[in-house]
């Protein structure tokens, strides 16, 4: 990669992380009684910058499915979940999903 190629990859690095901060904030404000679709709106595109970001740091979309997949067997494996209260059939339906997905 020349230098132009790596300036170029830096400032779209840097532009996927202050958009991330900014959608935060954005679902931070539509959580208070904002439409609904305000807040999916901020939603996907947390996980979308999240993909992206994943992607031009070298980790591919597959493989951050996977750990994403590892990360829940774990949180079901593990008091994580009663630490910070997520419900156990939550992940469980997550995990279902996303391997329907798969089909």
């Amino acid at each position: 990669m020349d230098d132009v190629e790596l300036i170029k990859n830096i400032r779209l690095i840097e532009r996927l992380k202050c958009g991330l901060l900014q959608w935060l904030a954005d679902l931070f404000f539509a959580l208070h009684d904002k439409p609904e679709q305000m807040i999916i709106d901020a939603l996907s595109s947390l996980v979308l910058y999240c993909y992206l970001l994943g992607n031009r740091v070298g980790i591919s979309f597959n493989r951050l499915d996977r750990a994403i997949r590892e990360k829940v067997k774990t949180y079901l494996q593990t008091e994580e979940l009663q630490e910070h209260g997520i419900p156990a059939a939550e992940l469980v339906d997550f995990l279902r999903y996303r391997e329907s997905l798969r089909s």
